[in-house]
C-alpha cells in the first residue's frame, strides 16, 4: 500500500478533524471492526454449544409411543491439533463507522487459524480445554470496485480512490484455557494482535489483551436453548500515526465489559437459527472516553457436514461515545459465510 494523505468526511480513528494528515491509508476504526467480527464469532460459537445430541421430532406426536429419541454418541479418539478456515462476505451501510456521510461497501473477511488444542481432559468434575495458536485475517473492501473516494496525494493532488485503499491484515497469537462443568463455562486467555498494512505489512496498531469470560447454558427443549454470558478484557495498545493532543501512542488503552444473551433454535438437522443481543461498555484509561455498544443480530447456521458449515446473518450496531476524537454511529450489515474446521 502506498504512503498517502487521506481526506474523507467520515474521519480517522483519532478524529474527523485530523483529515489530510501524512500517514498510511489506514481503515478508520479498524480495531473496532476487528472487535465486532470477533464478538460475532464468539456469540455464534456460544449458540452452537447449546445444541444437544437430542433429535427434534419430525412431526407432532412422533415421540408419544416410544418417547424422545437421542443420537448415540461414541467416545471420540483424542486429537491434538485444530485447523480452521473461514470466508465471510457481507454488505455494510457504514464501512467507516461514521456518524454522518456514511459510505456503504461490500467486505470480504478471510480467516485461517491453526492451534494446539487437545481434546478436553477430565478435571475437577468437569472438562478443561487448553489452546495455543495463531490466526491471520485479511480484510478486503469493495471487491466490485463501485465505491470511490477523494484521495489527497502528495504528488498528484486530489484523485479518486476506492475503498479497497483501506485493506488491511490482522495477525493474532492467542492462548487460553476453558473449564466446563455441567452448563457452566469459565475461560481465561490472552492475545497479542497486530493490524498491518496490506501492501507493505507495516504495523499501524498492536495490542496485548488478557481476557476472561463466564457463561451459563440453559437447554429449554431438545431443540432450543439460551446462553447468558459475561466477557471482559484489558487492552494494552500502541497506535501508529497522529495521536490526540497531550496523549501518547497508548491512548487506545481500554477495558471492555460485556454481557450477552444468545439463543439457539434447531429448525431441522441442517438449520439452526441463532438470535443474539450484546451490550458492551468500554472505558479508556489514557484519555477521557467511554463507549456503549448495543448489538443485535440473527444468524442462520447450516452444518452441511461434520466439518463444513454455511451461514447467513444480519446484524445491527448502535454505538455511543463521549470521546472527543470519536463518533457515534449506527451500522447495518448482512451477508454470509463458509467455514471448514478439522481436528486431528
Amino acid at each position: 500500500m502506498r504512503t498517502r494523505k487521506i481526506f474523507f468526511k467520515a474521519g480517522l480513528t483519532v478524529g474527523a478533524s485530523l483529515a489530510c494528515l501524512p500517514a498510511l491509508a489506514q481503515m478508520p476504526n479498524a480495531y473496532q471492526q476487528v472487535d465486532t467480527l470477533d464478538q460475532q464469532r464468539q456469540l455464534q460459537q456460544s449458540a452452537q454449544a447449546l445444541n444437544t445430541n437430542s433429535v427434534p421430532a419430525l412431526y407432532d406426536g412422533e415421540t408419544s409411543d416410544v418417547g424422545p429419541q437421542s443420537v448415540l454418541q461414541l467416545n471420540p479418539r483424542r486429537t491434538w491439533l485444530q485447523a480452521y478456515a473461514d470466508a465471510q462476505f457481507f454488505y455494510t451501510d457504514n464501512v467507516f463507522l461514521a456518524d454522518h456521510n456514511k459510505q456503504d461497501a461490500n467486505v470480504l473477511v478471510s480467516t485461517v487459524m491453526a492451534a494446539l488444542a487437545p481434546t478436553p481432559y477430565n478435571f475437577e468434575d468437569g472438562q478443561i480445554a487448553p489452546r495455543l495458536g495463531y490466526q491471520h485475517q485479511w480484510f478486503n473492501y469493495d471487491l466490485t470496485g463501485s465505491s470511490r473516494l477523494p484521495i489527497v496525494n502528495n504528488q498528484y493532488g486530489v484523485s479518486p480512490g476506492g475503498v479497497d485503499t483501506f485493506d488491511f491484515n490482522v495477525s493474532t497469537v492467542f492462548a487460553d484455557v476453558s473449564w466446563r462443568r455441567h452448563n457452566w463455562q469459565f475461560t481465561l486467555g490472552a492475545d497479542f494482535r497486530q493490524l498491518l498494512d496490506s501492501g507493505s505489512y507495516r504495523e499501524f496498531y498492536r495490542e496485548y489483551v488478557p481476557r476472561w469470560s463466564v457463561s451459563r447454558d440453559f437447554n429449554l427443549t431438545p431443540a432450543t436453548g439460551i446462553s447468558i454470558g459475561y466477557q471482559g478484557d484489558y487492552r494494552v495498545t500502541d497506535t501508529a500515526g497522529p495521536v490526540p493532543s497531550g496523549s501518547g501512542t497508548d491512548y487506545n488503552d481500554r477495558t471492555d465489559q460485556g454481557v450477552y444473551v444468545v439463543g439457539s433454535w434447531r429448525l431441522c438437522r441442517h438449520a439452526i437459527l441463532q438470535p443474539y443481543y450484546n451490550l458492551q461498555y468500554t472505558h479508556y484509561t489514557r484519555i477521557h472516553r467511554d463507549d456503549l455498544l448495543n448489538a443485535f443480530g440473527l444468524t442462520l447456521y447450516c452444518p452441511l457436514t461434520q466439518n463444513i458449515t454455511l451461514r447467513g446473518f444480519v446484524g445491527y450496531d448502535d454505538f455511543n461515545t463521549d470521546g472527543f476524537y470519536a463518533q457515534n454511529y449506527e451500522q447495518l450489515a448482512a451477508g454470509g459465510g463458509l467455514n471448514l474446521s478439522v481436528r486431528f
